[in-house]
Order: structure tokens, then C-alpha cells, then sequence
């Protein structure tokens, strides 16, 4: 048998191993389509175009192993810690939390098919997203798959981190309508709304730009597919509304951020020395 810490340990060594053959994808499609503009600003006041800049950038360096230490720092927190649960019960939901649970709450056998349901749709979102989506691309695979790999884990850690501080007891733990799991005091935010509202927003991103004709219904699929993840979370006893609402804010968030980050590596503003003078080196990838 394989305990715990061995399964993480495992599974951080094939992240790395698989998303570093990425990067190494990456250098070679950098090398052969990637064109650059460099503009230099010199102690004289005027831009002139110069060749590549040779400026040592850490920041690119450390750009190049980000997918893997984001998802390896994601593994650990989500496998190689054990979340016991513990007795001090003092997670009393608000007034708001307990109105819209008896609203949603579906009935207790059902309650469970809920639940289920909403597993079916995170990873059915996910395995369709690492396997079919990125062949929409015009050959764009594994820039679209490092992007998915980089919003899934980014949002797990913070999700995670969150969950861990709060320890907001479940409600099903609460009102004991479950048996008490190792996972019961992880119920702020909820990780299956902020990963289909990460996941729903990045291919909406990235499939709007592929199809810019049919974005309306793009974002409208994607997210109406999120929000029923959140809906279901609530139905299974799983979640209070609080849980899920800022679980879709923070996945949302983290998208765009990544995209955005994303677009803000086509420019790269650098310090250089000369012999006599100190030029400012502005770099953008066409």
C-alpha cells in the first residue's frame, strides 16, 4: 500500500516531470516563431531599435518552472497534508446562510445524488478541459494546456490555504446530517465553485478568441456550467451560499488574472549599462 505522503510525493514528481517537457516545448517554439522588438532609451533622450537584449532576466527564469511549482505546491496542500477533523464546533452559519440551505437543500436521500452530481461536473470540467479543449487551437495545444494547468493549480492553492485558515465547519457536519469526514471544517470557500468558475472563465477566455462570433454563448455555457456546480454543492448539504459565492468570485478572479499575466509577458522593461552611459531596454514579442 501506498500511504499519503508517498502518493503526493508521487504525484509531484510527474507534475514536474510533465509540465518541465512543456517548457522545454516552449524554448523551442520560442526559438523558431517568437519575434522581438527592441527598443532602447539611452541618456541622450531618444528610442532606438537595437538587437535582442542580452540583459540576464531572473523573472524569465523563474517564469519557466511557475506551472510546475504552483501545481507541486497544489498537490502537497491538497494530498500530502491530513485534514482530521476536529471538535471545536463553532462554525454557526448567519441567518442568510440558514435561509437559503433550507430553500436549496434537496431532501435527504437525495441530498447525496447532489453531491455526486456535482463531482461529475469538477471533473468532467477538468478532464474535458486537459484533453479536448486544447484541440480547438490552430496549434496552440500546449499553450492552452500549460494555461489551464496554471488557473487549475494557482486557484487549488488558494483555495486550499483558505479552506485550512478558516475551518468553517460543513453543513452537513453542523446540523449532523453526515458523519463527520476529514474534509468537514473545509467548508469556506467552496473548491468545486472556485475551480469551475477558474476553469468556466479561462476557456471562455481562451475559446472567445478562437471564436469571437459565438462568445455570448461561450461565457454563457461555461459559467451557467459553474453555477450549477455551486447550486449543487448547496443542494448536497455540502456548502452554505456564502461558501459558494465567494468560491465563484475568487475562481473567476484568479482567470482573469492569469490571463492577464499571461498577456503582460509580451512586454519586458529591462535596466542596462554601457561603457558610458545607462540605457532603459524595452522589449515587446510580436
Amino acid at each position: 500500500m501506498i500511504d499519503n505522503r508517498m502518493r503526493w510525493i508521487l504525484l509531484i514528481a510527474l507534475s514536474l516531470s510533465f509540465t518541465n517537457s512543456l517548457n522545454a516545448q516552449d524554448i523551442i517554439l520560442d526559438n523558431t516563431s517568437t519575434k522581438t522588438l527592441d527598443l532602447q532609451f539611452d541618456h541622450s533622450g531618444a528610442w532606438s531599435r537595437t538587437a535582442p537584449s542580452s540583459i540576464n532576466n531572473l523573472s524569465d527564469d523563474l517564469e519557466k518552472y511557475l506551472t510546475s511549482i504552483q501545481l507541486a505546491t497544489f498537490l502537497y496542500l491538497e494530498y500530502g497534508i491530513d485534514h482530521h477533523t476536529t471538535n471545536n464546533k463553532t462554525s454557526t452559519p448567519n441567518k442568510l446562510d440558514r435561509f437559503f440551505r433550507d430553500k436549496i437543500r434537496w431532501g435527504v436521500e437525495a441530498k447525496d445524488d447532489a453531491e455526486s452530481a456535482s463531482d461529475i461536473l469538477l471533473y468532467g470540467d477538468i478532464f474535458l478541459t486537459m484533453t479536448i479543449l486544447p484541440f480547438f487551437s490552430d496549434n496552440g495545444y500546449l499553450d492552452m494546456l500549460k494555461t489551464s494547468l496554471d488557473v487549475i493549480s494557482l486557484n487549488g492553492i488558494i483555495t486550499d490555504l483558505v479552506k485550512m485558515s478558516v475551518k468553517r465547519q460543513r453543513p452537513d457536519s453542523f446540523f449532523e446530517t453526515r458523519m463527520d469526514k476529514d474534509d468537514s471544517f473545509r467548508s469556506f470557500f467552496s473548491g468545486h465553485t472556485s475551480t469551475t468558475f477558474a476553469i468556466g472563465t479561462s476557456n471562455a477566455i481562451m475559446l472567445s478568441e478562437i471564436y469571437p462570433d459565438k462568445r455570448i454563448p461561450i461565457w454563457i455555457g461555461n459559467l451557467s456550467l459553474a453555477a450549477a456546480t455551486g447550486y449543487l454543492r448547496i443542494a448536497g448539504d455540502k456548502h452554505y451560499m456564502s461558501d459558494v459565492i465567494c468560491g465563484g468570485l475568487v475562481g473567476y478572479s484568479i482567470a482573469r488574472m492569469v490571463h492577464k499575466r499571461k498577456e503582460m509577458k509580451r512586454v519586458n522593461i529591462g535596466l542596462g549599462t554601457g561603457a558610458d552611459h545607462l540605457s532603459l531596454s524595452l522589449t515587446l514579442r510580436l
